[in-house]
């Protein structure tokens, strides 16, 4: 419609793009549309949205003068360079504040692409986002006329969400549908609807009626976070699709913020709370710290399942250690992982037939050694793993399984023998017994009869566990499971894969149908007289996803009638508490999960649940337990540093965190060390380790707010105020309580008083007695010259608590030269 001349701006001394349209565009429709740009761009002033300067008319002729935007488009941009994960999920950041900004004027693109992005450079070298080309956009504040009633369909295929090809009313979640093509091509390198042979309309009917590309299928290293959050974007129901562009930048910020360093599926959990709440709550500055450090807690995220009997047996925690395969397997492609499926649920299975034992879920992370693994199961509190080699040829493959002690990296018992791949129910069968047969016979159950399927079926089975372990599910699995079901239905595998993908299905889509459909499975399994244990376990396990703590706890007296329950399973519903932040439920389950199985991890849930309370003392107690027991749980020491931290036990928090080897220190861990240096005022070395965090974590407003706390104590202002410009940057587009305090004080310390005035009375408003909005406030009045308000809050913090260290900043030491200031104050923070 439009073509693009670059000029340049005689007044101004600058590059512009002027669009005008073609020669043979000059119809109604498209003065109508160039015009409608005009108005739309007028409304908007957003750095990640190309600026309008100015139209120009002449006879009838339109022309925009926009900003000038030296670079590229992002598609040929993706080609030309290796951008990192979180360069592209800085672009989709961006992306999402432009949206967000025209959405919040009422106003739809319609045409998101990925050639109406443009790529240009800031001053750093770091590539900004600019959308362009709202030549169809519509503005909902507008009157309902279209215009494109000339072509029927303006826009392009590929990037139309399904209700604009269906012509059905539109609101802005069209547009995220497009974006989240751009994300998905930008992130897994090809886009998740292939170009049909057979033109737009074969395009515009897979679009409304097929699936995506599953990311894991595009990129298969993806994290599961991620993944979830396009298959979200790409819902073909709006009201499946995040709430606002809003949302989805908080999604891609944490990913870009804090994934790198985070266990995958407590982000997965986390995206999960963010899209059904649609929005991140703020919390104070110590229960961020905890949250940060409670992620290297791994009590299973997606599941432990298992029981343990109550007897006076030891109870065995036991997991299953990966498979390892080595020579060839005759067969098909897969046959490899296909047997490596079957030799881990075997084993899995051994278990079932336990008394007084408990199966912990275990992945590894990637590249972790035999060694590092059995010490993360000891700090797990596993009493026993099992693992399988296998050295194969053709159809035959020696196996030997192993019992191992964690604590002490021992074997315990062994097995080996010989089974043909290609007979493999006969061998799953066998490994099972034979990993049962590795345990002392006091703690072995009646071995169960082999409900054997068809070839097929099992084959089919065996793919549905691999793929439950690669988190590639579809709710197709689960019908193939219900018809297997009603063929084999006293076989108790069938059941505990349906219970299994029931729920992996509900984490990766966040619809509660999925826990209903299992728990309806069970029930038709009760029908059938099975091991009502193992029933049980899996129902109490699948409503540890619900927030129906009343039905979980009367399952779970229903469950001690019978039989103790299992400690993970305790474990598991203590931690769903405390990220729900009902302490003092999930301290209770900690504590019940820590009686059954006094693990190093269950010991740490009650630590976090004691320190998010506010119950300091008990929490030092228990953790000098883990670490005299586990001196190597390193997230223990970090969470004491922050105990003593916010006690103002300097040299203590200093103490517990140096403890931690270096290497293996996370950023909010440094982070707390420079605090903690800062207080005891030794700024340059508190500045060193304030500056190596900003590389790990560009753009976190917390340390650069420390960065330019830390350099106005070395009387280095220029650099101060350099910071704070930054902080104030970077906490713009945010509007929670954490975002307020740090604009607030950003405005302060470069002389705008009266706006960093108005962010305080709002934030007093939203929480007065948050410890963090009076410290704030206080050193905003002190800025501002308001000595009164700032001496009634300081008197307020001094009350609470909080040390005199905490006020060395020069805004609080020029209050000890002002005659409003209370001589409690005065005694407190003045030399």
């Amino acid at each position: 419609m439009g073509i693009v001349y670059l000029a340049e701006d005689l007044k101004l001394h600058r590059q512009v793009a002027i669009k005008k349209l073609k020669d043979n565009a000059a119809s109604q429709n498209a003065r109508d549309r160039i015009q409608q740009e005009a108005r739309l761009l007028a409304q908007l002033n957003h750095p990640n949205i190309v600026a309008l300067h100015d139209v120009l008319e002449d006879q009838g002729d339109i022309a925009l003068v926009m900003e000038y935007i030296e670079g590229t488009t992002l598609r040929p941009w993706m080609r030309e360079r290796s951008p990192n994960l979180q360069q592209k999920l800085s672009l989709l950041m961006q992306i999402c504040l432009g949206l967000s900004e025209a959405h919040n004027l009422g106003i739809i693109h319609r045409d998101l692409k990925s050639d109406n992005i443009l790529i240009t450079e800031n001053a750093k070298g770091e590539p900004v986002a600019k959308i362009t080309d709202f030549g169809i956009a519509k503005s909902q504040q507008l009157d309902e006329k279209t215009l494109t009633e000339e072509n029927q369909l303006a826009g392009t295929i590929t990037a139309m969400s399904p209700e604009q090809i269906l012509g059905k009313p539109l609101d802005a979640r069209s547009d995220l549908f497009s974006l989240g093509t751009i994300a998905f091509e930008l992130l897994c390198g090809s886009r998740p609807f292939e170009k049909h042979e057979a033109g737009a309309l074969a395009m515009a009917n897979r679009i409304t009626n097929e699936a995506h590309t599953p990311p894991q299928e595009a990129w298969p290293d993806i994290p599961e976070p991620l993944a979830i959050l396009l298959d979200k974007l790409l819902a073909k129901d709006p009201a499946q699709r995040p709430q606002n562009a809003l949302v989805v930048y908080q999604g891609f910020a944490l990913l870009h913020k804090q994934g790198l360093e985070s266990e995958s599926e407590d982000f997965t959990a986390t995206m999960t709370d963010l899209f059904t709440h649609h929005k991140i709550k703020s919390r104070r500055r110590w229960q961020r710290v905890v949250a940060g450090i409670a992620v290297a807690l791994v009590v299973g995220a997606s599941g432990y399942w298992g029981w343990k009997e109550f007897t006076r047996l030891e109870p065995q925690y036991i997991a299953v250690m990966p498979v390892e395969i080595n020579g060839e397997i005759r067969g098909e492609e897969n046959a490899k992982a296909l047997t490596r499926t079957m030799v881990r649920q075997a084993l899995m299975n051994s278990v079932s037939q336990l008394k007084a034992s408990a199966l912990v879920s275990f992945t590894p992370k990637e590249g972790q050694d035999f060694e590092a693994q059995l010490q993360k199961l000891k700090d797990k509190g596993v009493t026993d793993a099992l693992f399988a080699r296998l050295e194969c040829a053709q159809v035959r493959c020696e196996i030997d399984i192993q019992r191992i002690e964690p604590v002490n990296s021992q074997i315990k018992q062994q097995k080996s023998f010989t089974f043909l791949a290609d007979k493999q129910q006969e061998g799953e069968y066998r490994i099972t017994n034979s990993a049962t047969a590795l345990f002392p016979a006091s703690h072995t159950n009646k071995t169960r009869a082999q409900v054997s399927m068809s070839d097929e079926d099992y084959r089919k089975y065996l793919e549905i566990l691999s793929r439950l372990d690669q988190k590639d599910l579809s709710p197709e699995d689960l019908s193939v499971l219900e018809v297997m079901i009603n063929q084999y239905p006293l076989n108790t595998n069938l059941y505990h894969a349906y219970t299994s993908v029931s729920a992996k299905l509900f984490v990766q889509t966040d619809q509660g149908a999925f826990i209903e459909r299992g728990l309806a499975m069970l029930e038709r399994a009760h029908t059938h007289k099975l091991d009502r244990q193992q029933l049980l376990v899996q129902e109490l396990w699948l409503r540890t996803y619900s927030d129906d703590k009343a039905s979980f706890e009367k399952l779970l007296k229903k469950f001690e009638s019978q039989e103790a329950p299992s400690a993970a399973l305790l474990a598991k519903y203590g931690r769903f508490l405390y990220v729900q932040g009902d302490y003092e439920a999930g301290l209770h389950y900690a504590q019940e999960a820590a009686q059954l199985n006094p693990s190093a991890d269950n010991l740490y849930l009650i630590a976090i649940n004691q320190t998010a309370s506010g119950d300091y003392e008990n929490a030092r107690i228990t953790l000098s337990r883990i670490t005299k027991h586990f001196p190597e749980h390193w997230s223990s020491y970090a969470l004491l540093g922050v105990i003593e931290l916010e006690s103002g036990n300097l040299r203590a928090a200093e103490s517990a965190i140096t403890s931690i080897p270096e290497n293996l220190r996370g950023w909010r861990t440094k982070s707390n060390l420079g605090v903690v240096l800062f207080l005891q005022k030794s700024y340059e070395h508190a500045l060193q380790i304030f500056l190596s965090v900003i590389n790990e974590v560009p753009d976190d407003p917390a340390t650069l707010g420390q960065i330019a706390e830390t350099y106005l104590m070395l009387e280095k202002k220029q650099d101060a105020q350099r910071a704070f410009r930054k902080l104030l940057e970077v906490s713009k587009e945010e509007n929670g309580l954490e975002a307020q305090q740090f604009k607030a004080i950003a405005e302060a310390n470069l002389g705008n008083s009266t706006r960093a005035i108005v962010l305080v009375n709002n934030m007093i408003r939203e929480a007065s007695d948050d410890t963090y909005v009076r410290y704030a406030a206080a050193q905003v009045y002190a800025l501002a010259r308001e000595w009164r308000s700032a001496n009634y809050h300081l008197e307020a913090l001094l009350q609470q608590g909080m040390g005199a260290e905490w006020f060395n900043l020069p805004a609080f030491q020029q209050l000890c030269t002002q005659p409003e200031v209370s001589q409690t104050v005065a005694n407190a923070i003045c030399d």
